[in-house]
């Protein structure tokens, strides 16, 4: 589960489109990246891990050599793509058997695809257009799929019609136990209006932006290519660079305009970090497992300074602008990406990213790891003492 993650897809599509990775190759994949590809020695990263990057579109195969896709190409571009417009496409694409895995040959003789990603997004967000209710258990969302056996392209009123008695679908679930099913629906809430507890996923959105997103989800369809490698690749073709991939607008979901929260400019990029940070559920869950009242970046503690509130704190999110949220396996979303901070301080770091991100003429941060740095320096720079005693 650690490499389904947004900014690990994006550092192995750098050393994709640079190198060439065998299937019999070396360990340089692991040099380059410095990510573990955990393995026995008897077995090599490409051995392990080919089909996760597979799944994702990065890759495909040919004599024993990795391809890589024209979504590998676009993840290398720092601000070209954000994490939401990715998994949007990847719930479009994925389908059920896979081009990545063995399966496919089915396809090839005429079996018909279902959509399992389009499903469990479509039916969260008919959660929402619907009885209006922002938690799902994650078996919930599996029994849906099982007992419904609907293939992932229904339109509204048929989801919708799932709602009498979706209740009874968490049962279903459990009684599947589909480990993979369970961790493809946490895999996507890294999408910036979700967010997991590790048994839910839970959905920050209006009910408007909830239908207006259902009804711009489409399942990506044929003609297929009855060799996998070909279908990985003809999929990845679909896949357009930021001046032309559909944005998500989320019109009446409170975001709070751009400049607002200190930046300077309104790109999409930040539009997709802002939404993360305004995530009002995403909030309740870290404040609930972080109850503090002190701010990370000028260690004014604001119950003391405002002791008729609890707290007066923004949450920034530390990881580049266009990468949603990571998650783990076990527990759901990853709040170590999170730090509490007041709005003064919040907007002031925005206004420092711009200045940062203006002087290297690019539109995001390059990787985690510098992300964390320029907050290190924004950080180091605010004044502590009088400004807030």
């Amino acid at each position: 589960m650690s490499y389904f993650q947004y900014d690990i897809l994006r550092t192995v599509a750098r050393f994709v489109t640079t190198h060439v990775w065998t299937r019999g190759g070396s360990n340089l994949i692991r040099d380059e990246t410095g990510l573990p590809f955990a393995a026995p020695e008897t077995h090599t990263p490409w051995r392990n891990y080919s089909r996760i990057f597979k799944l994702c579109l990065l890759v495909s195969e040919n004599d024993g050599v990795a391809v890589p896709t024209p979504v590998a190409q676009i993840l290398t571009q720092a601000g070209a793509v954000t994490c939401d417009e990715y998994l949007h496409f990847l719930v479009e694409a994925t389908t059920d058997p896979s081009p990545a895995l063995a399966g496919w040959k089915a396809v090839a003789e005429g079996q018909a695809v279902k959509h399992p990603l389009c499903f469990a997004l479509k039916y969260l967000l008919a959660k929402i257009a619907g009885p209006n209710e922002p938690i799902t258990s994650i078996y919930e969302v599996i029994g849906a799929y099982i007992d419904s056996d609907f293939s992932g392209d229904e339109d509204d009123t048929a989801f919708l019609g799932l709602m009498a008695k979706h209740r009874s679908y968490e049962e279903i679930g459990k009684n599947a136990d589909p480990r993979q099913a369970r961790e493809s629906i946490k895999f996507i809430s890294q999408i910036s209006y979700l967010h997991s507890d590790g048994s839910n996923i839970i959905t920050s959105l209006s009910q408007e932006d909830a239908m207006n997103i259902f009804q711009d989800i489409h399942p990506i369809s044929g003609p297929r290519e009855e060799d996998g490698d070909l279908e990985i690749q003809r999929l990845a073709a679909l896949f357009k660079d930021g001046s032309e991939h559909d944005f998500f607008d989320y019109k009446t979901t409170i975001v709070s305009d751009v400049v607002e929260s200190g930046f300077s400019e309104g790109s999409k990029v930040k539009k997709t970090h802002i939404v993360i940070e305004r995530n009002s559920k995403l909030r309740d869950l870290f404040f609930d497992r972080k109850p503090t009242s002190v701010c990370d970046a000028c260690s004014m503690d604001t119950k003391k300074k405002y002791p008729w509130v609890e707290r007066v704190l923004d949450l920034h999110h530390i990881l580049p602008l266009s990468s949603g949220t990571r998650v783990d396996s076990r527990t759901g979303t990853m709040l170590n990406d999170l730090v509490p901070v007041c709005p003064t301080c919040h907007r002031s770091i925005h206004r420092f990213y711009d200045g940062h991100l203006k002087a290297s003429t690019r539109k995001d941060f390059l990787n985690e790891k510098e992300a964390r740095d320029i907050y290190a320096q924004a950080k180091g720079e605010i004044v502590k003492g009088d400004c807030h005693v």
